[in-house]
């Protein structure tokens, strides 16, 4: 009779690491290229005022830069605060900067009627027609 003593040994499964990494690289690569970044935005709280008939009804593809007056009149261009007296020259200043950007006013339902058109007058002042320069109202539901 033949004893044996020793358990037979199974055999360790492989699995193919070399074949893993390169799809994880894949998949790295993939991620990378798809990923999108947003932009740092300064936050400013304000009420747009509401319409039933007019306002977007969906989201516009175009990007434009938010021109914004808050209900405390203070006035924001692209994130950055701005004065009522240097609007005008901010305006020029960033009009230079960026030729092609297109402007979108955002003011609170609360903001002074006087303030809206200084600052129609400061678009002026700096070559920017208004009718260019539309205002975002929030579409009632």
């Amino acid at each position: 009779m033949n004893f044996n003593l020793r358990p037979k040994r199974r055999p360790v499964p492989m699995i193919p690491i070399v074949s893993l990494i390169d799809i994880m690289v894949i998949l790295l690569i993939f991620f990378i290229a798809t990923t999108t970044f947003r932009e740092n935005k300064t936050r400013m709280q304000i009420a747009l005022p509401e319409s039933k008939t007019m306002g977007a009804t969906s989201a516009s593809t175009e990007t434009r830069v938010t021109l914004a007056l808050t209900k405390d009149q203070k006035i924001f261009l692209d994130g950055q605060p701005a004065t009522l007296e240097t609007l005008a020259e901010d305006l020029k200043k960033f009009v230079a900067v960026q030729p092609g950007a297109k402007l979108e006013l955002e003011a609170d339902t609360n903001t002074a009627l006087g303030v809206l058109v200084q600052v129609w007058d400061a678009l002026k002042a700096a070559g920017i027609p208004i009718t260019d320069v539309p205002a975002r109202i929030q579409r009632k539901e």
